[in-house]
């Protein structure tokens, strides 16, 4: 049996904390060197989902004293049009992020999926106008996830096929938005 010296446990200790330093080093850099890109493409992300939803509006300034993020919709005049407002829940494969679009008659005017992990094929599908279509109409209460096929009437929503998880994260993240639609005065804030 061979006799262990120091040496023998010295030299690769050292070299896998020299190797763990470098590549520590290497990542914090990568980070601070993405950071910025990653922020402005969020950014612009969010101002053409803004644009979607709230197609009315010519700009669009966020609105103060708020918990959530509230973005107003203005037209040319300055006047306000309707409201885009973040919104996100958990789903299957994380968190689902969307932007919702308000008008003042509280009438959901589109909905636009911003990021999500969802599982491709099934809760992607999310991101389809033929999904996301459903809500733009106007509800009194809430929106809710069905089985059966309605066409999205009456505030009902279809659940994707093999997917329900990822409809009724959607539909709560919408459902979340038009709360804080309606905490806003009614829609007038």
């Amino acid at each position: 049996m061979k006799k262990i010296n120091f040496k023998d446990i010295f030299v690769p200790t050292i070299s896998l904390f020299l190797i763990c330093i470098v590549v520590s080093v290497l990542l914090a850099g990568t980070n601070e060197l993405t950071k910025g890109p990653i922020a402005e493409i969020q950014a612009q992300t969010a101002a053409e989902a803004m644009k979607a939803v709230c197609s009315d509006a010519e700009t669009f300034e966020g609105k103060e004293g708020l918990e959530i993020e509230v973005y107003r919709g203005l037209d040319s005049a300055g006047g306000l049009v309707g409201y885009a407002i973040p919104s996100s829940y958990k789903g299957y494969g994380g968190d689902i992020e969307i932007m919702v679009g308000i008008n003042l008659s509280g009438e959901v005017t589109g909905v636009e999926i911003l990021s999500h992990g969802e599982t491709p094929g099934l809760g992607a599908n999310c991101t389809k106008e033929e999904f996301t279509d459903m809500f733009k109409q106007s509800v009194t209460d809430s929106f809710s996830v069905v089985k059966d096929s309605t066409g999205g009437e009456g505030g009902r929503i279809d659940a994707l096929t093999g997917a329900t998880i990822t409809s009724d994260a959607v539909t709560q993240a919408v459902n979340k938005a038009l709360d804080v639609y309606n905490s806003l005065e009614g829609g007038e804030g």
